[in-house]
């Protein structure tokens, strides 16, 4: 499926005033979830024109004002504080990156869903296949080539990112039935797995890198996950969100950064 671009004049022209502002609230969560994927992939040419350009700060400050309806919010105050922190270069991103999130489940910082909250490896099994459901049900899967798995913080944006383009597509296109699905399965999503474990994942990288890029960028997931729940009516999870206790033999080294979701016989491209 196509991204879908901003509905039509025609469509807008029959739009309450109410319908035109959720769907100025779907793009800008769209855009911003873009942006934090990138963030959490490793750094590549991508994370430098998002990030550390002002075409890229001059976009996420318009999403962030959007979403938020507050130039001067928090979300607003990170996109300053992250221009403030460009590196020497992409390599010496990657070397960070690499020191905080490794080549291993269990890294400083752990950037996997299921590596969070009660002890239980058949509870893992579970979320994960609930995980992969939610992706399933959209006839998405990650790409297999990169052998990573399906519960990495970039993973999930990247579809909450696609729940925001389906929705405005089924908008533009009067498909009142996929709309409601879509926007279910969304709130859904956030309560069951993104919200659920993102303000710690976000605690823990303001800990481990408090005056660096990573910090900045886990303070601005925190207050991007606080408005998007709020908007939702849903809860989110707690800060102090534990790892699970180590499980023997339970899972491979992996490698690689997150990949995007394609979906199912073909590519899906942003």
């Amino acid at each position: 499926m196509p991204t879908p671009s901003k509905p039509s004049t025609q469509s807008l022209a029959a739009a309450s005033s109410d319908d035109l502002g959720h769907l100025d609230e779907l793009l800008a969560t769209a855009v911003l979830c873009r942006a934090l994927k990138i963030g959490f992939d490793r750094p590549e040419n991508e994370t430098h024109r998002t990030f550390f350009t002002t075409d890229g700060l001059t976009t996420l400050r318009r999403a962030a004002e959007q979403l938020v309806g507050d130039a001067t919010s928090s979300m607003s105050d990170c996109v300053s504080r992250i221009a403030s922190r460009r590196p020497s270069g992409v390599e010496h991103l990657q070397h960070v990156y690499d020191q905080l999130f490794g080549h291993t489940l269990r890294s400083q910082v752990c950037p996997y869903e299921c590596e969070y909250g009660q002890p239980g490896v058949f509870r893992q099994a579970q979320e994960l296949a609930d995980l992969g459901g939610f992706y399933a049900a959209f006839a998405l899967q990650t790409r297999a080539a990169k052998h990573q798995r399906h519960d990495h913080i970039a993973c999930e944006l990247e579809f909450l990112q696609f729940l925001c383009h389906k929705e405005l597509w089924a908008i533009e296109n009067e498909d009142r039935e996929m709309q409601e699905v879509t926007a279910k399965a969304a709130r859904q999503f956030l309560k069951e797995h993104l919200a659920r474990f993102g303000p710690a994942f976000a605690a823990e990288l303001q800990d481990a890198d408090p005056e660096g890029f990573y910090g900045v960028l886990g303070a601005f997931l925190h207050f991007f996950l606080m408005t998007v729940c709020q908007r939702a009516g849903v809860s989110p999870g707690p800060r102090n969100l534990t790892l699970r206790p180590m499980e023997p033999d339970r899972a491979p080294m992996v490698c690689g950064p997150s990949e995007d979701l394609v979906q199912i016989g073909e590519t899906f491209d942003d």
